[in-house]
């Protein structure tokens, strides 16, 4: 992909293609694993989707209807 090959050229200071197979080979083995050690921002995201729990979405919900009536009442 255009994105990737970009991404590869800009690490290997250069373009890939001027890299011996073996520093190729090193170069991109260490991207793989920087990018499994790291992950992505979706991953992150998609975690902290998953991981709510019930009671703390209770809480905020409360809070949140408590704010209402609040507000309601000051209007």
């Amino acid at each position: 992909m255009p994105q990737e090959k970009s991404i590869i050229d800009v690490a290997s200071v250069g373009v890939l293609v001027d890299k011996t197979p073996k520093d190729a080979r090193y170069l991109i083995t260490n991207m793989a694993t920087n990018s499994k050690n790291f992950g992505t921002k979706a991953d992150a995201y998609t975690k902290r989707v998953n991981e709510v729990s019930s009671s703390n979405l209770k809480s905020q919900i409360q809070a949140f209807s408590s704010s209402q009536k609040e507000l309601i009442s000051f209007v």
